[in-house]
C-alpha cells in the first residue's frame, strides 16, 4: 500500500526537486499558497510553497526504490525520525489539495492591507508619512487618512507607493 513521505529540499529548490522526481516517475506533491509581495515598485501575487523546503512523495515500501531520491537534483534528504522515513496520512494530503483548490477559485486581494491598517508612503510628495488605509479607488489609487497641518485629511496616492507598517 502506498504512503506519502516527506522530502527535505535544498533552499528555494522545491520546483526543481519536484520536476526531477516527476521525471523519474515518482508521484509528488508540493502545496502552494498565493502571497502578495512588493516587486519592482508594484504589488504582485506570487505562489510560494506552503511548507518551504518540503514536498511530499508517494511511495510503496518494498516496491519503490528509495535510493535515487536523495541523489536527485534539488533534494537534500528524505525526512526521517529515528532512522525511519516520516510518513504523512493520505487524508492530510487530500485535505491540503482540497484547500489549495478552494483558494485558487477565490481571488486574493490586490493589496496586503485592509481598511484600518497603518501604512507608510515611501515615494512622492508624502514620502515618509504614515496614515491609516481607508480603501482603494479607481485608476490604481488608494485613499489614506493622514494628519496634515493639525487635522486629518483624506489623501489619494498611487497604490504602488505604500507599504504596511
Amino acid at each position: 500500500m502506498p504512503h506519502w513521505y516527506v522530502i527535505h529540499t535544498k533552499p528555494r529548490q522545491e520546483p526543481l526537486a519536484l520536476e526531477n522526481l516527476q521525471r523519474q516517475g515518482y508521484t509528488t506533491y508540493c502545496p502552494y499558497i498565493s502571497v502578495s509581495k512588493r516587486r519592482r515598485n508594484a504589488w504582485q501575487t506570487v505562489a510560494e510553497p506552503l511548507f518551504p523546503r518540503y514536498l511530499f512523495i508517494e511511495l510503496t515500501e518494498g516496491e519503490d526504490d528509495f535510493g535515487p531520491i536523495r541523489s536527485t537534483q534539488g533534494v537534500s534528504s528524505l525526512l526521517r525520525f529515528g532512522g525511519k522515513p516520516a510518513t504523512i496520512s493520505n487524508e492530510l494530503i487530500e485535505s491540503l489539495r482540497q484547500q489549495e483548490g478552494d483558494k485558487a477559485e477565490t481571488p486574493d486581494p490586490e493589496l496586503p492591507v485592509k481598511p484600518g491598517d497603518r501604512v507608510r508612503v515611501f515615494e512622492g510628495p508624502f514620502a515618509g508619512l504614515e496614515g491609516i488605509f481607508q480603501n482603494s479607488s479607481k485608476d490604481a489609487r488608494v485613499i489614506i487618512l493622514m494628519e496634515l497641518l493639525g487635522r486629518e485629511n483624506r489623501v489619494s496616492v498611487d497604490r504602488d507607493t505604500i507599504i504596511p507598517v
